[in-house]
């Protein structure tokens, strides 16, 4: 009696292992799976690397749902241009104390920055009303509408970031000021241009 109970106890933990290694395998292939799919709909984009090197830890979360992939770029997008802000801000600050005229004036340099500053926030808003919108597409409506404002409100964020260095061109100021504008400024372009490019692939 002994025996084949050891018999069955032996057999038993057999199966047990052998579904265990099924779930393992069929955990680690759709969590592939879900990688491939963010990583085709990152080769759509201008920069295809940095896309996939960002959305890429969130593809468990995404699985394969292009409208999750959307709100999740968008969602980094904000991060990215909060972070942007902050660095225009600092540079304001700094700006504002030396370079303010007898009179208490803002000279060029402040004042581009300020300028800047007005449009990094206006970033932050128009990526917001997207996520918003698209928000408003998961929960129904009219799909095509909604898809058209969310590029609409992204497509106007790039415009207000190219702004911002634009006026950097126009005027002189500080070459490290507008070495570190323009950094943190593209990096953040190219970011918005990603976005931008999956939501104009989107397909529903």
């Amino acid at each position: 009696m002994s025996q084949v109970l050891y018999s069955l106890t032996i057999v038993f933990v057999f199966f047990a292992s052998t579904n265990i290694q099924k779930t393992s395998g069929s955990a680690s292939s759709y969590s592939q799976n879900h990688k491939t799919f963010v990583k085709k709909a990152c080769n759509s984009t201008t920069y295809p690397d940095k896309c996939f090197k960002s959305l890429s830890s969130y593809s468990s979360n995404i699985k394969s749902d292009p409208i999750k992939l959307c709100t999740t770029a968008l969602t980094l997008n904000v991060k990215s241009a909060k972070e942007a802000t902050s660095v225009v801000s600092k540079l304001l600050k700094m700006s504002q104390k030396s370079t303010t005229g007898r009179k208490g004036k803002m000279l060029p340099e402040a004042l581009i920055l300020k300028d800047c500053l007005e449009e990094m926030k206006d970033t932050i808003i128009e990526l917001k009303q997207a996520i918003t919108e698209m928000k408003n597409l998961q929960d129904g409506g009219s799909m095509a509408e909604h898809i058209t404002n969310v590029r609409t409100w992204v497509s106007s964020a790039l415009t207000d970031e190219g702004t911002c260095t634009d006026g950097f061109e126009e005027v002189k100021v500080n070459k490290e000021t507008k070495k570190k504008v323009n950094k943190v400024v593209e990096e953040l372009a190219t970011t918005t241009s990603n976005t931008l490019a999956l939501i104009t692939n989107l397909r529903y």
